[in-house]
C-alpha cells in the first residue's frame, strides 16, 4: 500500500471515528423520545409522550404510548396516554384503551372513554353519563334502568370533568392545540409567545415555502421555547427530511424537554415514508 493511499485510510477512519454517523437520524430522535419516558419528571414525561402522539400513529409509537398507559406511579401518565392515543387516532389500541376504563382512578377512565369516543367506540358511554348524572340522587335508579352494572363506582363528576377537560384535552394538546404540554406558566416571562404560537399553528395549515422559511427562522433564533417548540412541530408537517432534518438535529440535546422532544417527534414523521403519515399528528 502506496503511503498517499495509506495517509487516506487513516484519515478516513479518524473522521469516522470522531463524526458520528447520521445516516439515520431517526434512531437518535427515537432515542430521546424513549428517555424522556424514562424521566421522573411528570410534565417531562407527559411531554415525550405528546410528542410521540404529534408522529403520528406508527406500531412503534403505538407501543410505548400503551406501555404510559400502564404506568404504575402516576395516574396523570396514563391518563395523557390516553388522550394521545386517542390524538393518534390509534384504533389498534381500543382494546388497550377499554381496559384502561377499568383504571382505580376517574380521570383515567374519563380519558380513555373520550379517546374510544373519538375512536369510534361507544364502549365508554356509561361511564362519561355518570359524570352528567352523578350528582343526581336517582342515579343509581338510572344506571339500574338502563341495565348498566349498578355496583359501578361512581366518581365524582365535577372532579372528572374538571380533570378531563384540563388535563386530557387542554393541557395535553397544549395551548391552539400545538402538541406540547404547556400551562400558563408557559407563558409567564413571555407575554407575545401566545400570538406567535397562534400565527405558526395558522400557517401550518397551508404549507409553502414561505411558511417553511418562517418556521425555519422561529425554530433558530426564537429565544421563547412554547414557540421554537410549535416551530419544531411545524417543521414536522411541513418541512422536507433533506432540508429540516439537520435543522431539527441541533436540538436533540436542547435543555428544554419540549423543544427537545418535539424535534425528535418531527424528524421521525419526515423520516417516514409519505404513505405512512397519519393524520393523527396533524
Amino acid at each position: 500500500m502506496s503511503a498517499k493511499l495509506s495517509f487516506t485510510v487513516l484519515a478516513t477512519a479518524v473522521l469516522a471515528t470522531a463524526i458520528p454517523s447520521q445516516a439515520q437520524p431517526e434512531q437518535s430522535a427515537w432515542q430521546v423520545l424513549k428517555q424522556g419516558l424514562t424521566e421522573k419528571n411528570v410534565d417531562k414525561h407527559r411531554q415525550a409522550l405528546t410528542a410521540i402522539g404529534a408522529i403520528g400513529n406508527t406500531a412503534r409509537g403505538r407501543e410505548l404510548v400503551e406501555q404510559a398507559l400502564r404506568d404504575e406511579n402516576d395516574p396523570l401518565i396514563r391518563q395523557t396516554a390516553a388522550a394521545v392515543l386517542g390524538q393518534m387516532k390509534a384504533i389498534e389500541s381500543i382494546r388497550a384503551l377499554k381496559a384502561a376504563l377499568e383504571d382505580p382512578e376517574g380521570e383515567v377512565q374519563f380519558a380513555a372513554a373520550k379517546a374510544l369516543w373519538d375512536l369510534g367506540d361507544k364502549t365508554g358511554r356509561g361511564l362519561i353519563e355518570d359524570v352528567l348524572t352523578g350528582q343526581q340522587k336517582t342515579t343509581e335508579g338510572i344506571v339500574n334502568g338502563m341495565g348498566r352494572k349498578a355496583q359501578r363506582k361512581v366518581h365524582d363528576p365535577k372532579g372528572m370533568a374538571i380533570l378531563g377537560l384540563k388535563e386530557a384535552s387542554g393541557a395535553v394538546l397544549g395551548p391552539f392545540n400545538l402538541g406540547i404540554v404547556a400551562t400558563e406558566q408557559a407563558f409567564k416571562d413571555n407575554a407575545t409567545a401566545p400570538g406567535r404560537t397562534l400565527a405558526i399553528s395558522v400557517l401550518t395549515e397551508q404549507c409553502d415555502t414561505e411558511t417553511v422559511r418562517l418556521l425555519d427562522w422561529a425554530f433558530t433564533y426564537e429565544k421563547s421555547w412554547a414557540v421554537r417548540a410549535a416551530a419544531a412541530k411545524g417543521l414536522g408537517k411541513c418541512g422536507t427530511a433533506a432540508e429540516s432534518v439537520p435543522r431539527l438535529e441541533t436540538s436533540l440535546s436542547d435543555s428544554n424537554m419540549a423543544v427537545k422532544t418535539m424535534a425528535a417527534s418531527s424528524i421521525i414523521r419526515l423520516t417516514l415514508k409519505p404513505e405512512k403519515r397519519q393524520a393523527g399528528a396533524e
